[in-house]
C-alpha cells in the first residue's frame, strides 16, 4: 500500500464503519476510483475494510482522474480508465491486483469502461465536454492485448457505452446531445439514433444507461431533467419518471427486480421495484452520489459519493429490502466509480 493509502487508512476509525446486525449477502471486494487522489481502492465488500490502494498516477502533481472501473465476467481481470492528461485504459489481474498493461486512448477524455458479455471487448466513450458540441468517439479495445481496434465517431460528449445482454449492440449516451445512439458491434455502424426529448437543445444530458435483460428496452439517466427514461430501442418510444435531482449512474439488479439510481443533486439513491414501481429513497451520508453497483445477488447495493470541497468522498453499502445502510466508509476525494468483484 502506498503512502497515500496508508494515510487514508488512518482516517478510518471503527466509528466510521457502521456495520448492521446482518452481514452483506455476498463476500467479495469492491473497487472504488478516487479521481482527485489518482487511486483505486480495494475494500472488503462485507465490512468496508480498506484492503489495498493502487496508484494510477501517470503525471505526478497533476490530476489524472481514475474514473470508470469494470470487472470481467469471468472474474480474472478488472479495468479502469484515466480521464485526463493522457486518457488511458488499465488492465489488472484480480489475483493480487497485478497490473497487466495499459493503453493510451486516441481520445481527449475517458469516462466509463464497459465490457462485452464475452469479455473480449471494452468500450470507452470520449467524454469531451469542452468540445463545444463537436462529435467525439467511442474507443473499442480488444481486452486480450489492449489493442484499440476502432474509434467510431458517435455524438457529442458520449459518457456511457454499454453492451447489450446479447453483445451485438452498444448503447451510447450522448451527454451534450438529446438521446442515445445504438451501434452495431460487428460493423460499428449506427443502427439507430433515439432522441429523448421533444425539445432539441434543452440540455437533458443523457448520462448513463442500463439494459433490461431481454435487450429490448434501456434505462437512461437524464441528469439535466432529473428523471430516468425507459426507452424501447426498436421503436424509439420512451416513458419518463422522476428520479430526484440530477441522476447520475444507474444499474439493474442481477435478477432485474430493482433499478438503483444515484441522485447526484439530492444526496440520495432511489431503489425502484420493477414489479410495481414502488420507490425506496435512501439518504447517503455525503455529497453528490455518483457510482452504483450490486453484489452477486440483489440483496446489497453499493454507492459512491464524490464529496465536496471540504469533505471527503466515500462509499456505502445498502440493504436493498430495508433501505438501511450496512456500512459507510469515507474514502478518497472525488470518489466516482465502483465495481463488485466476487470471491
Amino acid at each position: 500500500m502506498g503512502a497515500r493509502g496508508r494515510g487514508l487508512h488512518r482516517l478510518l476509525p471503527l466509528a466510521f464503519i457502521l456495520a448492521a446486525c446482518q452481514p452483506a449477502a455476498d463476500p467479495g471486494r469492491l473497487l472504488v476510483t478516487s479521481g482527485f487522489t489518482d487511486q483505486v481502492f480495494v475494500l472488503d465488500a462485507t465490512t468496508g475494510e480498506l484492503l489495498d490502494s493502487l496508484s494510477l498516477d501517470r503525471r505526478p502533481g497533476e490530476l489524472d482522474e481514475p474514473h470508470g472501473v469494470a470487472v470481467a465476467g469471468d472474474g480474472r481481470h478488472w479495468y479502469a480508465t484515466l480521464a485526463h492528461g493522457e486518457p488511458t485504459l488499465w488492465k489488472y489481474e484480480t489475483d493480487g491486483n497485478h497490473l497487466v498493461g495499459r493503453v493510451s486512448l486516441p481520445t481527449t477524455g475517458a469516462s466509463r469502461v464497459r465490457l462485452s458479455p464475452d469479455g473480449e471487448l471494452a468500450a470507452v466513450p470520449d467524454y469531451w465536454r469542452a468540445g463545444g458540441g463537436d462529435v467525439s468517439k467511442v474507443a473499442i479495445v480488444r481486452t486480450e492485448d489492449l489493442m484499440v481496434v476502432a474509434t467510431p465517431d458517435v455524438c457529442a460528449a458520449p459518457h456511457d457505452a454499454v453492451f447489450s445482454p446479447s453483445g451485438d449492440r452498444i448503447a451510447v449516451t450522448c451527454s451534450l446531445g438529446d438521446g442515445v445512439v445504438i451501434l452495431d458491434v460487428e460493423t460499428l455502424e449506427v443502427r439507430a439514433r433515439h432522441a429523448l426529448t421533444d425539445e432539441p437543445g434543452s440540455g437533458i444530458r443523457p448520462m448513463n444507461a442500463a439494459w433490461r435483460a431481454d435487450g429490448r428496452r434501456l434505462f437512461v439517466s437524464l441528469m439535466g431533467r432529473g428523471s430516468v427514461a425507459d426507452l424501447d430501442v426498436s421503436t424509439g418510444e420512451w416513458t419518463e419518471t422522476s428520479s430526484g435531482a440530477r441522476p447520475a449512474q444507474l444499474e439493474l439488479s442481477p435478477d432485474g427486480a430493482w433499478l438503483l439510481v444515484a441522485n447526484r443533486g439530492a444526496a440520495s439513491v432511489s431503489l425502484v421495484a420493477q414489479s410495481d414501481g414502488r420507490t425506496v429513497t435512501v439518504e447517503v451520508p455525503g455529497a453528490h452520489p455518483h457510482g452504483v453497483a450490486f453484489g452477486r445477488t440483489s440483496d446489497v447495493a453499493y454507492v459512491t459519493y464524490e464529496g465536496a470541497v471540504d469533505t471527503p468522498g466515500g462509499v456505502v453499502a445498502v440493504d436493498v429490502l430495508s433501505g438501511s445502510i450496512l456500512w459507510h466508509v469515507p474514502l478518497g476525494v472525488f470518489t466516482l466509480g465502483v465495481a463488485f468483484l466476487p470471491d
